[in-house]
């Protein structure tokens, strides 16, 4: 009876252990790993807007009126005059971020300037492209600067008086 009862237990332990055996045989596993890399956020700042000064117009036809994006100086062509002793700039902007990553640059090709019922189109020159939408990166230090000069056509004919306009530049990571 004990040889029996013995040879129950030892049968019932290798049934247990055999389905043991049969489910690590039917099954696996994997580990996947999880990441991520947190960024500052952009902010862009205007420092400086894009102004012409005082110009004289032609006396007839079509003048021209520039700033550089590389420059603070206006250029009056044509028979239209830049006055000095009036501050003039380009616009600039300074971007900040995490440094090193990419960056998308988007900004209208033109602007409008409207004063005294009448308006005048600015076409938009950046130092960091020709077109509406551009790419870059940020230095090591996360900071970049850019540049915007434009120019018009002035003819002899457009309203006196003072104009202004807006543009807006927009950055975001790529």
């Amino acid at each position: 009876m004990k040889k029996l009862l013995a040879s129950a237990v030892i049968a019932a332990g290798l049934l247990g252990s055999g389905s043991a055996f049969a489910q690590a045989a039917n099954s696996s596993s994997a580990t996947a790993a999880g990441s991520v890399t947190i960024v500052r956020p952009l902010t862009i700042t205007n420092t400086s807007g894009l102004a012409f000064g005082r110009i004289v117009k032609p006396r007839t036809g079509d003048g021209t009126v520039s700033i550089a994006n590389n420059s603070n100086t206006v250029v009056a062509g044509s028979g239209a005059v830049a006055l000095s002793g009036i501050t003039t700039s380009r616009a600039v902007f300074t971007v900040d971020g995490e440094g090193g990553q990419a960056i998308g640059i988007s900004m209208p090709s033109s602007m409008t300037l409207s004063g005294n019922g009448d308006t005048i189109e600015v076409t938009l020159a950046p130092d960091f492209g020709s077109t509406e939408t551009l790419s870059g990166a940020l230095a090591g230090s996360g900071s970049k600067t850019l540049n915007v000069g434009g120019g018009f056509d002035l003819p002899s004919a457009q309203a006196s008086g003072a104009y202004t306009g807006s543009f807006t530049v927009t950055v975001a990571y790529q």
